[in-house]
């Protein structure tokens, strides 16, 4: 077992410098794990990745930093292997978990429908991004003219964007889920209840399951996470 690091500093401070805002700990300056400097271009961001840094008590607690594990993504993995991380993200646009709806269950299937439905249409007015749906499990083709549309809105995010739509994305199963929510069209809350629908239904008339219960709420928190990491960007 690992011990846990040790605080080794006394004041947090946020400075500006010609490369972005820095945050140090008795003057040295943060790096990532793999040791590159953390330089960001939001105060925002940085006043409350400084918060975390100076909240933590004798050990240092990295469960209680989700904003400096963002930016540690961003810079230690997005920005040297970006055309992966986009890859794989446009990889969900194509099997986008709200496009397949429940073969057997109607009642289930009407309310994908009801629910989704509305998603896909905003998806496709704002950015001209039209999936198509079915039914069952097997996989539904997309055009190539649509796989091209979702690579190009993300190749327009900055790399720290792209750490936090990563999480939203992977952790719903949707590309419009993980786009709607970044882009303000859904509260983190309404987007996990969308991602989970087909579970929340079932717990709902079979009965809930307690492990599965317990994993919904971190994915839901996490998703909460990400959402607020974002909204600290602009």
């Amino acid at each position: 077992m690992v011990a846990a690091a040790k605080r080794f500093w006394k004041t947090t401070n946020v400075i500006t410098t010609d490369d972005g805002w820095m945050i140090a700990l008795d003057g040295r300056n943060v790096k990532t794990p793999a040791g590159r400097p953390v330089a960001l271009a939001s105060q925002k961001l940085a006043d409350a990745v400084a918060d975390e840094w100076q909240a933590q008590e004798d050990n240092i607690n990295p469960a209680t930093m989700p904003l400096f594990r963002y930016v540690v993504t961003a810079i230690d993995r997005v920005t040297p292997q970006r055309p992966d991380i986009i890859s794989q993200l446009v990889g969900f646009s194509g099997n986008d978990m709200l496009c397949y709806r429940d073969p057997d269950q109607m009642e289930l299937a009407n309310e994908q429908l009801r629910r989704w439905g509305p998603l896909l249409d905003w998806a496709d007015e704002t950015y001209d991004i039209k999936l198509e749906t079915g039914t069952g499990i097997l996989p539904i083709k997309q055009s190539a003219d649509t796989l091209s549309r979702a690579n190009q809105l993300l190749a327009e995010k900055d790399d720290f964007r792209l750490a936090g739509l990563y999480n939203l994305i992977s952790l719903s199963g949707s590309f419009i889920i993980g786009i709607a929510i970044e882009q303000g069209r859904l509260i983190p809350q309404d987007g996990f209840e969308l991602a989970f629908l087909d579970e929340l239904w079932q717990s709902k008339k079979w009965g809930s399951d307690s492990e599965a219960e317990d994993r919904r709420q971190i994915i839901k928190q996490d998703m909460i996470e990400a959402t607020s990491y974002l909204s600290l960007l602009l």
